[in-house]
């Protein structure tokens, strides 16, 4: 009975020091320490074209436009294609809005194709992402990343739509964070227009 008690004894010690590493693993990884390693995002960019003053507010007037405003049809994001229609903008650049680390990078199925989202920490310390939708590839899967630095291409979700690049601005209360599910929905807190988003954070070039 001795021996019995004594290996329930180390038994026990064994799975107690197992939950201690345990606890003491995921306070290490607390999420003050996880945004610190988010680099702060002082302006912002469209994600396609060649770097210039893109907006929905130039449309047809650059090389994109904007096919489908947030909100319209209860749309989460805006659908960007090039002036050219149909499939012309096929395997075209999308590159990050801004400084900010890959938080998602995957093929996210049915009706999405390959899915990027970056989260970027603004100046005041408030959280946004930024979701990248339907592309042809992926160019960087992990890890951070600079504002104009190349993710992928535009595509087309796999088939399933012509070819146009579907972005979401999120808050940091948005139900979908860090996550893929909807694109449209009745209930929009927690997404930001994205035009609007970028304007008012907008890099100056050529200053």
């Amino acid at each position: 009975m001795g021996g019995t008690r004594k290996k329930a004894s180390r038994s026990l010690a064994s799975i107690l020091l197992v939950l201690a590493v345990s606890c003491t693993s995921r306070m290490q990884q607390n999420p003050e320490e996880k945004t610190e390693r988010i680099p702060v995002a002082e302006y912002f960019s469209y994600p396609i074209g060649d770097g210039g003053p893109i907006t929905s507010r130039r449309d047809k007037k650059d090389e994109w436009y904007d096919a489908q405003n947030f909100g319209r049809n209860n749309h989460l994001g805006e659908d960007w294609n090039g002036n050219g229609g149909g499939n012309t903008d096929c395997g075209e650049p999308v590159y990050s809005i801004g400084d900010g680390v890959i938080s998602y990078a995957d093929d996210a199925g049915p009706g999405w194709g390959s899915v990027v989202i970056i989260t970027h920490r603004l100046p005041d310390g408030k959280k946004v992402q930024s979701l990248y939708g339907h592309l042809k590839s992926i160019d960087k899967k992990t890890g951070a990343v600079k504002r104009r630095d190349k993710i992928g291409e535009v595509g087309n979700a796999d088939g399933r739509y012509l070819c146009h690049l579907h972005l979401e601005i999120r808050e940091e209360d948005c139900p979908q964070w860090d996550e893929v599910y909807l694109g449209y929905s009745t209930e929009r807190a927690g997404w930001l227009d994205p035009s609007d988003f970028i304007d008012s954070r907008l890099f100056k070039y050529g200053v």
